[in-house]
């Protein structure tokens, strides 16, 4: 983009597979989970292929599960909630389930048996956010703003690209504010994406190949950048090899807190843990029957 040339491209800092687990023998996901300092405020991603329910009502709190279902998907997801939410994530929407003090969510196939393709992205929320009232936030794939540019385009899902703004980042209840890029580049083609000084980034391949890394098979990967210090601006440079390359771009400040994770839960302690558990067992997340 312009000016990128004045910028300092950040180095990369590492390739992480990301290993395919199957749910169900027809379901299943690549999962990235590595040292928190190099994601922070993320805290994981599952790249999915869904082609069933492997996943009934569960709980989340002091943490957001988002969902982001690829506009390729065959068909979209029935969300229901604990806050009274009984909706379709079609493709390509956001879907971004703040759980704040505790909440209960479940997300099934709209029609079964059509493959679903998107991620699911586990964000991290502050101390001071942890017991905030849990709340539903969504942006329909019509209303994500796509940015062309020469050899291809990215979808601004959250945040913001080339004054290209999220509808999200219009919305005050939105608490962990971080950069998610949809991004398409025909072989060889390439994007500078802008990276705040100190700000973590990563890129997720969803298929194709990674110029920087061109002979290495980076599918189903992630791309950690090195974080910079310096004063300004930085960026990251998406570039595909000898394919075209598919993937999503995310950058965030760092939280830097203490982490403490009790499966669904995001704490910073063991007491965090337990405490949620508790509100859990008292039913104060509410209660959601399985679909049927």
């Amino acid at each position: 983009m312009c000016g990128a040339e004045l910028r300092p491209v950040l180095a990369v800092k590492a390739v992480v597979e990301m290993p395919y687990h199957s749910f169900d023998g027809i379901s299943g996901a690549s999962m990235l989970r590595v040292d928190n300092r190099w994601i922070d405020p993320f805290i994981g991603v599952d790249s999915y292929t869904l082609r069933s329910n492997p996943f009934g009502p569960h709980p989340h709190a002091g943490m957001s599960a988002v969902s982001l279902t690829l506009p390729e998907s065959e068909g979209g997801t029935i969300n229901r909630d604990t806050m009274g939410d009984h909706s379709r994530i079609e493709p390509g929407d956001l879907h971004w389930f703040q759980a704040g003090r505790g909440a209960m969510h479940e997300e099934t196939p709209a029609s079964p048996g059509s493959t679903e393709h998107g991620l699911q992205i586990f964000v991290n929320l502050s101390r001071a956010n942890k017991g905030a009232d849990p709340v539903g936030l969504r942006v329909k794939h019509a209303d994500i703003p796509i940015v062309n540019f020469e050899g291809g385009n990215l979808r601004v899902v959250a945040g913001e690209f080339d004054g290209q703004h999220s509808p999200i980042t219009h919305d005050a209840r939105w608490l962990t504010r971080v950069n998610m890029l949809d991004v398409t580049l025909q072989a060889g083609a390439s994007v500078d994406i802008p990276v705040k000084q100190g700000d973590n980034a990563f890129f997720v391949v969803r298929s194709g190949s990674f110029e920087q890394m061109d002979g290495v098979d980076t599918a189903q990967s992630a791309i950690i950048f090195e974080a910079s210090e310096q004063p300004g601006e930085s960026i990251a440079r998406i570039k595909a090899g000898s394919q075209t390359l598919r993937g999503v771009f995310f950058s965030g400040t760092p939280i830097k807190e203490p982490m403490f994770s009790g499966g669904p839960f995001m704490g910073n302690t063991a007491e965090d843990i337990f405490a949620y558990k508790r509100a859990f067992a008292r039913g104060e997340m509410g209660h959601l029957s399985a679909s049927h």
